[in-house]
């Protein structure tokens, strides 16, 4: 079912979509180089060693292989970060 929206986008896209005649220059944050559509705000990925927009392809192939980030939260008091000791001074000795 998803492939029959992709289609549909893709074909919406060609016709009525937006054209990416204006983008800024490619910059790179959190490892991922792209420049960005100043009309509508999408984002095109790009290769900074051919200096080219990345195809279609080679985005699903970058996004496949990356690896998802996991956060783990922690109690901040546990590590005792936040605890003051009673027995230290801040005086210098």
């Amino acid at each position: 079912m998803t492939w029959i929206t992709n289609l549909l986008g893709f074909f919406y896209d060609i016709l009525f979509g937006c054209r990416h005649w204006s983008q800024t220059r490619p910059f790179t944050l959190e490892q991922q180089t792209y420049k960005v559509c100043l009309d509508c705000g999408k984002q095109i990925y790009y290769s900074t060693e051919r200096m080219t927009p990345l195809s279609a392809r080679e985005v699903r192939r970058m996004k496949a292989t990356a690896e998802p980030v996991t956060v783990i939260a922690t109690s901040m008091n546990a590590g005792g970060f936040l605890t003051r000791r009673a027995n230290k001074s801040n005086a210098a000795a």
